[in-house]
């Protein structure tokens, strides 16, 4: 069983339960509770909701026998008002070890999240992918935002991870997956490489974001340019071609 289970946070009931399908499409066997709306059943938030949502989470991840160390729920929201909802519950219990609330974009910070989860990742990593997708997407912004307005912004440093072998492996690859590498097929790819000492990079993004895989848009039949560096940089560049070319699964 995943070491993290997750409580969305959200003012509409139908928006948390779309977050919650795309997400356990990309990662199953993760566990979702849901806080969502008022207690009359309009749209806002509900500070009892939270809190019965994360105990129902929290009886889920610790049970007897498992090993606490990294287990814990983590909270992610869609707007300020539910942020701050998330905040207050954790604060009037003290800021417990075992659940983390972060900023990041509800959908993209849930997926990532979810599956950092399902690879295994304990609580901190996994809230350390929810934060990765906010700072690509901010990265992507600031990109769109010089093409639209010829302004040239300062770039900010958006990688966690630093690569400490400097000889790289390029592959020129086509896609033979008929979904491309869109979603499911993103998804695992990221967890395949995961536990592998080396960064990969495919048409120059960072093939641990299932976002920025998803980005690409890449489909079946078109080419790709993969590059790995690290030490275990060939097993890296054989997964990627079994997966991708062989229809790994």
């Amino acid at each position: 069983m995943a070491c993290v289970a997750f409580v969305i946070i959200s003012h509409s009931q139908e928006l948390a339960e779309g977050v919650v399908e795309l997400a356990s499409q990309m990662a199953p066997d993760i566990h979702f509770e849901i806080a969502a709306g008022e207690d009359t059943g309009g749209l806002g938030t509900s500070m009892s909701k939270v809190e019965d949502a994360l105990d129902r989470a929290l009886a889920r991840i610790h049970k007897p026998g498992s090993d606490s160390c990294r287990r814990g729920v983590l909270l992610l929201t869609d707007l300020g008002s539910s942020t701050m909802v998330a905040q207050t519950v954790l604060e009037l219990r003290g800021n417990p070890k075992d659940c983390m609330c972060v900023t990041a974009p509800l959908v993209e910070g849930t997926v990532a999240a979810a599956v950092a989860a399902h690879g295994g990742s304990g609580l901190a990593q996994v809230a350390v992918a929810a934060c990765q997708s906010a700072i690509d997407l901010a990265e992507r912004a600031r990109t769109e935002i010089a093409q639209i307005t010829s302004v040239v912004l300062e770039p900010s440093s958006s990688r966690i991870f630093e690569i400490t072998s400097q000889q790289i492996l390029e592959e020129e690859m086509t896609v033979s997956d008929p979904a491309g590498l869109h979603a499911r097929p993103a998804a695992l790819l990221v967890r395949a490489l995961a536990p592998m000492d080396a960064q990969v990079w495919i048409n120059d993004v960072d093939a641990s974001s299932v976002l920025e895989l998803m980005s690409l848009g890449v489909r079946q039949g078109q080419h790709i340019h993969v590059r790995a560096q690290g030490l275990e940089r060939e097993e890296a560049m054989r997964c990627v071609r079994e997966m991708l070319q062989g229809h790994g699964s």
